[in-house]
């Protein structure tokens, strides 16, 4: 009876190995979050970047200037979003989808800043700088949400419970 129940608890001790072993992220995974938080980050810079231009451009070029600019900056975005849109579906990728969505709510708050500025001039920079603070927290919690998904992903591979639950 002794040797049974110190069989079994090696028994148990060994599937408690393998358990862990895979609950371990492979590198493939880990490799994979690391590519989409850097391709977040990467297109989160470029739009706070952008940001930061046009309130370096808001005290440095004249009114009918940066009304221009900012016109011609929201339709080129607007341009860019129907062009990644159209990728997007040819490629079926929602990842890329996603940042079109991106893209356009950027296009379309450059086109309303044209009326913060000429309305609002005064509160015009506070603006800019509420949006970037926006798009960090954005970008953060997608950041966090993404890693999580992908975890919960790998995890939900690991599983046979569909197997079984096919088989039955």
């Amino acid at each position: 009876m002794k040797k049974e129940n110190v069989k079994t608890r090696d028994n148990i001790e060994k599937l408690g190995q393998v358990i862990e072993e895979k609950k371990k992220i492979p590198k493939k995974v880990k490799e994979q979050i690391s590519a989409e938080i850097f391709r977040n980050i990467i297109f989160g810079a470029i739009i706070l970047l952008y940001l930061g231009a046009l309130n370096i451009g808001m005290k440095n070029i004249p009114t009918e200037n940066y009304i221009m600019d900012l016109k011609v900056f929201g339709i080129s975005l607007l341009a860019l979003t129907i062009i990644v849109f159209e990728i997007a579906y040819k490629k079926d990728k929602g990842e890329l989808w996603m940042h079109g969505v991106e893209i356009m709510v950027t296009s379309i708050f450059t086109i309303y800043l044209i009326y913060l500025y000429s309305i609002y001039y005064n509160t015009y920079g506070t603006v800019l700088f509420t949006a970037s603070i926006l798009y960090l927290i954005y970008y953060g919690i997608k950041i966090l949400i993404e890693r999580k998904q992908t975890i919960k992903n790998y995890n939900k591979s690991l599983t046979d419970i569909g197997e079984i639950v096919k088989k039955g």
